[in-house]
């Protein structure tokens, strides 16, 4: 059974459904461990700092966004979550477009979206049926 990747809401006027959305195919690749050859000890990614030249741990490891090859704004946690995105919860339905006009390249994975509760079915279901 496939779980959510996200949830929040589709919103149009007046009107907030509340939804869930989840991945409509699974991958079924098969995923490879690197191992030592001569122990068949797995091999690890560890965390490098190039400056100092040791391991560093994930206490140390902090964010940030590179503006130029020299230049670095760090970001926390608390910055992050400051920021005002009035979008991060909720999907907001401004036009629908013709589904000639959507180039296929452009899709990517595709995804279901789902009421999330009992108390959005109704509503969801009113605008399924809309659409």
């Amino acid at each position: 059974m496939p779980h959510a990747v996200w949830s929040g809401a589709i919103s149009f006027g007046l009107v907030t459904i509340p939804i869930k959305v989840t991945a409509a195919t699974e991958g079924h690749s098969i995923r490879f461990h690197q191992y030592h050859l001569e122990d068949q000890g797995r091999i690890r990614t560890r965390k490098f700092c190039e400056v100092e030249e040791r391991e560093v741990p994930t206490h140390e490891i902090g964010k940030g966004y590179e503006v130029s090859k020299d230049t670095l704004i760090a970001l926390t946690d608390e910055d992050l979550a400051g920021l005002p995105l009035p979008t991060a919860k909720a999907i907001e339905i401004e036009a629908f477009v013709p589904y000639e006009s959507i180039d296929p390249i452009r899709i990517g994975q595709g995804y279901f979206l789902e009421p999330d509760g009992q108390v959005a079915t109704k509503p969801y279901t009113l605008l399924r049926q809309a659409l």
